[in-house]
């Protein structure tokens, strides 16, 4: 008799600004409840990032949070948000932002808060990621299910 294994996790592949203060903290909640290894992370800010074998400009990047899925494709945006709370356990955050009324407002929000970014206030981004947590504990275990 043979052991069977289990099939290894699909990884998207996060590209972030690491030195944003705002997108720090949202990737440090992420690799918090990254459990299942859904997720990989990348730097863009970090010295010697590449862009170049990705196809995607620096600039691109830096405007909006890109995602690339497991079979190459990309993740732009609120769709790479959605993604990455869905597969870390925010099932709740996940299901709003697929709402089309909260996509398209969400969708109308990011560019000003990507432009943003740093200067937002330390305090508003705490409660931003205490709305997540307490989404996701009133889900029960935040965990890929």
């Amino acid at each position: 008799m043979t052991a069977t294994t289990a099939p290894a996790p699909q990884v998207h592949t996060v590209y972030y600004d690491g030195a944003c203060p705002l997108c720090r903290g949202e990737i440090a909640l992420l690799r918090q409840h990254n459990t299942a290894g859904r997720l990989e992370f990348v730097d863009i800010a970090a010295p010697g990032f590449d862009p170049a074998p990705l196809g995607v400009g620096l600039p691109a990047m830096l405007d909006r949070m890109h995602v690339r899925r497991p079979d190459g494709g990309w993740l732009v945006g609120i769709p790479a948000f959605q993604v990455m709370y869905a597969v870390t356990g925010f099932h709740g955050v996940a299901r709003w932002l697929n709402r089309p009324w909260v996509a398209r407002l969400a969708a109308r929000a990011y560019p000003w808060i990507v432009r943003n970014r740093y200067r937002l206030p330390h305090t508003l981004v705490q409660a931003f990621f205490r709305l997540q947590q307490r989404s996701c504990r009133a889900e029960g275990a935040c965990e890929w299910r």
